[in-house]
């Protein structure tokens, strides 16, 4: 009995360690499978921050960051400086790119943290499975991780892991949409201006991500988090500032509730938050397609805007030579647009079918628009392109349905900055 037993226990260990053998070649040996990726700019933005020598100025934050700032015009305005855009993605988390930024942070350094005003980015929060993504064919970032988010990521190994296989067997790497994906970076780690040109939400703004100045925002940890790494780059010399993230007026429940918010902030983070708060609130004709990200004008005024703030910071009373650009064209919100949006009304005629539609015309997709519809299974979405019909983070709020996409653009949908969360729920269908 007892040597039965030892046999069992010799199949399944080496059952076990065989399978993990299996996950490790497929994760790591095979070739790079997400280098196009938005996810596979961040190994260029690490160098770029390994590498870049003399005094810099580092943005650091979400993808509100990747679009909010122009590195080349801050070098052109602030000479001594050289900078790094370290904006990478809310889905990402902050957590992960302020540890990877900490080992490179030098002498001289100026710091500024610019999260966006929402709950995920104000927060610890991090995904291993994008970070799988981000590491491909640069697992040595990895050395520059806290031990949570390594444990944290051994869970999605596997995952990963096999979506790399499938992509290697099928003979094609994954599609990205045409912004979000790695070409629509520059070599600084800004998002090309020629991508983000005007505003194309189809109302101006994203109603289903409202903009809010609360303290209950930002976590006490994620409080405790950047004091923490504030702490850790000042003893080396670096300077650490806080900016608001611009953020889409038309999307702000209550902008006179920003002051309390500004006052909180001052308070429990030790080290200076700069800038008058009011001018992250910005127009929503310099935007491009969410709340706060920029188009290419906005990100000039956001910019020279933030140039004029390091300068109050530095003592430098020099003035700010360069031009505002002018407004791209204003929306034009009208009956047709409004036709363009689905919303739980349209839902409620569908809500005891297995399937519903959404046909191409259909810009955004209203929060909670399926949550009354019980026997829903099949959400049938025939936009090939992700960009073009906005969705929020509670779209499938109610329901268990799954959502199909046109085969050849089921890619492009789960690695969509909008549509990602929603990855595991996304299929092909069709020829």
């Amino acid at each position: 009995m007892k040597k039965t037993t030892g046999i069992i226990i010799f199949i399944a260990c080496a059952v076990f360690l065989t399978e993990q053998l299996f996950f490790l070649i497929c994760g790591c040996a095979l070739p790079e499978q997400f280098g196009d990726t938005f996810m596979g700019e961040l190994k260029y933005k690490y160098e770029r921050l390994e590498q870049t020598e003399g005094k810099r100025i580092v943005f650091i934050g979400g993808s509100g960051t990747a679009f909010g700032y122009g590195c080349e015009l801050t070098e052109n305005l602030l000479k001594d400086y050289q900078t790094v855009n370290f904006g990478m993605y809310a889905g990402l988390g902050i957590r992960a790119v302020l540890d990877l930024s900490e080992d490179f942070i030098r002498k001289g350094d100026i710091v500024i943290i610019s999260p966006e005003q929402d709950p995920q980015t104000l927060s610890c929060y991090f995904n291993g499975t994008y970070m799988w993504q981000a590491a491909d064919g640069a697992f040595y970032m990895l050395k520059g991780l806290k031990r949570n988010s390594l444990e944290q990521m051994l869970g999605t190994f596997p995952g990963f892991a096999l979506e790399k296989l499938n992509y290697v067997i099928r003979g094609r790497k994954p599609e990205s949409d045409s912004v979000y994906c790695r070409k629509s970076f520059n070599e600084y780690g800004d998002i090309r201006d020629e991508v983000c040109l005007k505003n194309v939400m189809p109302e101006g703004f994203d109603p289903d991500h409202p903009v809010k100045f609360k303290k209950e925002m930002i976590q006490e940890e994620f409080i405790y988090y950047l004091n923490s790494y504030a702490e850790k780059i000042e003893k080396k010399g670096a300077r650490i500032w806080y900016r608001f993230c611009p953020s889409n007026r038309s999307a702000v429940e209550n902008e006179e509730s920003v002051e309390v918010y500004y006052r909180y902030l001052q308070e429990v983070l030790k080290f200076p938050v700069i800038g008058n708060p009011h001018n992250s609130i910005m127009d929503e004709e310099w935007f491009f397609d969410t709340n706060f990200h920029l188009n290419s004008s906005g990100k000039t005024v956001n910019t020279i805007q933030t140039v004029k703030d390091i300068k109050a910071m530095l003592g430098d009373p020099s003035f700010v030579k360069t031009d505002l650009p002018e407004k791209p064209g204003n929306r034009n919100l009208d009956s047709e647009v409004k036709k363009q949006i689905w919303t739980k009304e349209k839902s409620s005629v569908y809500q005891d079918q297995e399937e519903i539609v959404i046909p191409k015309e259909i810009t955004r997709i209203q929060d909670y628009s399926f949550e009354n519809c019980k026997e829903l299974k099949r959400i049938i979405i025939q936009q090939k392109d992700p960009s073009a019909c906005m969705v929020g983070q509670h779209l499938l709020d109610g329901t268990d349905a799954q959502i199909f996409v046109p085969k050849e653009a089921a890619d492009r949908y789960r690695l969509n900055y909008s549509w990602s969360i929603y990855a595991d729920r996304i299929h092909g269908i069709g020829p």
